[in-house]
């Protein structure tokens, strides 16, 4: 084994010593490694909680029940004292003061009025007046129109009808070739001018003269009908009478 002499501190060291360093070195840093690693792991994970604090548990002792208090006594009623009685002092008769009358002076004696002398009254006039017209009364209201009877209009309406249908008659040819005569009893309602229900009660024994009748109630010019009997439905019954003298 060779022996090395150190520069420094002019020893000589072995071979070994040499070889050695460097391992130490190597085991140094390894150990500086692991300080550094446990100290970036303490440094990101954060620490633990503290433990809780401990539950302190106090139990009370039961408390005693309330105490019953009993009642005081009621108290014997008080004896009622008798008032005594009161004696009022009599009034002392008070003494009226009479105050002295005011003398009143003396009023003046009342003097007599003058007479006033009234005027003669003027002599009456004895010249005969003229006698004034008495106001002439108002003449009285014409009297009042007699209510229209209305069954002498709807009569002479009747009378009037019974002209216009008769006119109205037109003589079947056949009936004259026939000479036929005869009249025929016709019913119908009447209103302002229109016929209604028309029929025929007694016929004439002959259709053609029948048919003539109804005809000429239906063709027939009726007059105006009254103002007492206008928007009044009246029933009619009328003879239409046939001669061969008629046209």
């Amino acid at each position: 084994m060779s022996a090395l002499l150190h520069p420094t501190h002019g020893a000589w060291r072995d071979d070994e010593d040499g070889r050695s360093w460097p391992l130490a070195a190597l085991a140094a840093l390894l150990l500086e490694a692991a300080l550094i690693g446990a100290l970036v792991w303490w440094s990101s994970h954060p620490a633990p909680p503290p433990p809780p604090p401990p539950i302190q548990i106090v139990l009370e002792a039961p408390k005693p029940a309330p105490k019953t208090v009993a009642p005081p006594a009621p108290k014997p009623p008080e004896p009622k004292t008798v008032p005594k009685p009161v004696v009022k002092p009599q009034p002392r008769p008070i003494a009226h003061q009479v105050q002295p009358k005011p003398v009143q002076p003396p009023q003046p004696v009342p003097q007599p009025t003058p007479k006033v002398e009234t005027p003669p009254a003027p002599a009456p006039d004895t010249t005969p007046t003229m006698p004034v017209a008495a106001p002439t009364p108002p003449a009285p209201p014409p009297p009042a129109p007699p209510a229209p009877d209305v069954a002498s209009i709807k009569a002479t309406f009747e009378a009037e009808l019974r002209s216009a249908i008769q006119a109205a008659v037109r003589y079947p040819q056949a009936a004259k070739l026939m000479q036929l005569t005869g009249k025929t009893l016709v019913s119908f309602d009447f209103r302002d001018g229109a016929v209604s229900h028309l029929r025929v009660l007694t016929s004439s024994g002959a259709d053609l003269l029948d048919h003539a009748a109804l005809d000429a109630v239906r063709n027939a010019s009726f007059p105006a009908t009254p103002k007492p009997l206008q928007g009044k439905s009246m029933a009619f019954t009328i003879w239409v009478r046939f001669h061969l003298s008629e046209s």
